[in-house]
């Protein structure tokens, strides 16, 4: 059957097609697994080339940057990018995964056709064409409170490393962490300041031994070896003005008047060197217009400007 409009198909437990990974949940295995979009991505899903990114639902311009990033980047290097297609960290995982040119699987809490939350329509519609949404509940079932710590589980086995780029205490993606480490698989974590809430479960992680990821080399590797090519992504050349003004910002002039003050300039002038550095993909603004440093690096250049 066609699946390219969001039709449904279906495998069962033992049948071909069923992923390999989910084995690994013995008794607590989906029986059946649903599904939309490109069923060969199911089919051909290798353990040792999928990554697991979850997070916040209310994330911060910080960890939906790094989210992306991971996404847009593993994905470009040939892994499969599995998330929950929620607000947040695992939205940005799957734009970023799209980005990149890769494949990349959400796996929800209610049906497959069903989607959740409605506001991610568009990314729903991009995923199919690609790569997949799966769930274990039959078609046209609403998601209830408890159909997504249940998910979480799927999520965890499909994955060879499970990344949480930023979560509260407590969170559904510690939840998946623990699952990812009762199936022993690996777990990794990205830091976050101290003052955040959002990093309060990820430093935690990292501190009872989660690997510390600070970007997807890390994710690679540990997957696939330490010592293959380098993914760090360059961005377009810096003037030296301009390269002032981004290392101002990452470490910690969050604001216009705040890069003016850092290096003595009139505010208007810091004001057009933003304005260029965030055309440029160099920084991003958040909802409240702070200004954050992006893992955009200058050609030649180490990852701060």
């Amino acid at each position: 059957m066609s699946d390219e409009h969001g039709r449904v198909w279906g495998t069962r437990r033992g049948e071909p097609g069923y992923p390999a990974a989910l084995l690994d949940l013995r008794a607590d295995a989906p029986d059946r697994l649903f599904g939309c979009g490109n069923r060969t991505a199911i089919e051909g899903l290798e353990l040792g080339h999928t990554v697991t990114i979850v997070g916040s639902r209310r994330a911060s311009s910080y960890g939906l940057g790094v989210a992306e990033d991971l996404g847009r980047l593993l994905a470009a290097a040939g892994l499969v990018v599995v998330s929950g297609m929620a607000r947040g960290i695992d939205a940005a995982a799957h734009r970023g995964a799209l980005a990149g040119g890769g494949t990349t699987l959400a796996v929800l809490g209610g049906g497959a056709d069903v989607v959740y939350p409605t506001s991610e329509r568009r990314l729903y519609r991009d995923i199919l064409t690609s790569g997949a949404v799966i769930s274990e509940a039959p078609p046209g079932q609403r998601p209830e409170a408890g159909s997504f710590p249940k998910r979480n589980r799927i999520m965890a086995a499909l994955g060879a490393i499970t990344v949480v780029v930023e979560a509260a205490q407590p969170s559904g993606s510690l939840i998946t962490a623990r699952q990812a480490l009762g199936l022993h698989r690996e777990v990794g974590a990205i830091p976050g300041p101290v003052t955040s809430r959002v990093s309060e479960g990820t430093n935690d992680l990292i501190i009872d031994g989660a690997a510390l990821i600070r970007g997807a080399q890390d994710v690679l590797d540990r997957l696939l070896g330490v010592g293959i090519e380098g993914i760090r992504r360059c961005g377009p050349p810096l003037e030296r003005d301009l390269a002032r003004v981004a290392e101002a910002v990452e470490l910690g002039s969050g604001t216009c008047d705040a890069v003016a003050v850092a290096l003595g300039a009139p505010p208007q002038e810091a004001a057009i060197a933003l304005a260029r550095l965030e055309l440029l993909g160099y920084v991003r603004t958040d909802a409240a217009g702070r200004y954050a440093r992006s893992p955009l690096i200058p050609p030649g250049g180490d990852a701060a400007p």
